[in-house]
C-alpha cells in the first residue's frame, strides 16, 4: 500500500475510535446519574450514600437520616466523599447518609445550625436534629449514628 494512502486512513480509524470512546463515556455517565437519582427517589433501592433532595429524604422514614453538609470546594469533604462512595455498603442498611450541598442548602443549614461544610446532623423522623459533629470519614459515622 502507497504511503499518501495509508496516512489518511489511519487518521480516519484515530478518528473514529476517539468518537466512539467520547460517546461511550457520555452514554456512562448519563446511566451512572440516572441510577443515582433512582436510588436517591427510592431509599428502598440500597441506597445508603445518596444526593439529598426532599423526595429522597421523605422516603426514607422509618431510617436514620444523616446529613453531610458538603462542598465541592472544601479539602476535606472531597476524600470523606470519595470514602463515603467506596465504603457505602459498611454503612447500616437502616441508615441512610445524604449528601448536602452546603451552598445551596440555606435553609436546611439554618434549621440545623450548621455554620460550616463538613458537618454531620443525624436527625429523628420528625426532622429534629439527635447529634451533631464535624469531620471525620466512615469510622467516625459508623460511631457517631444513635
Amino acid at each position: 500500500m502507497k504511503p499518501y494512502i495509508l496516512i489518511p486512513v489511519v487518521i480516519a480509524v484515530l478518528v473514529a475510535g476517539t468518537y466512539v470512546f467520547s460517546r461511550r463515556s457520555t452514554q456512562t455517565t448519563v446511566t451512572q446519574g440516572s441510577t443515582d437519582n433512582q436510588i436517591a427517589a427510592n431509599p428502598e433501592n440500597n441506597g445508603r450514600y445518596v444526593s439529598y433532595s426532599q423526595e429522597a429524604f421523605d422516603n426514607a422514614s422509618g431510617k436514620k437520616r444523616i446529613l453531610f453538609f458538603h462542598a465541592p470546594w472544601c479539602p476535606t469533604c472531597r476524600p470523606a466523599d470519595a470514602e463515603f462512595t467506596l465504603k457505602k455498603d459498611t454503612i447500616p442498611m437502616g441508615a441512610i447518609l445524604f449528601k448536602t450541598d452546603y451552598d445551596t442548602s440555606t435553609e436546611l443549614k439554618k434549621k440545623y445550625n450548621v455554620t460550616y461544610q463538613h458537618t454531620f446532623v443525624q436527625v429523628d423522623g420528625t426532622g429534629f436534629p439527635l447529634t451533631t459533629w464535624n469531620g471525620g470519614g466512615i469510622d467516625d459515622l459508623l460511631s457517631n449514628i444513635k
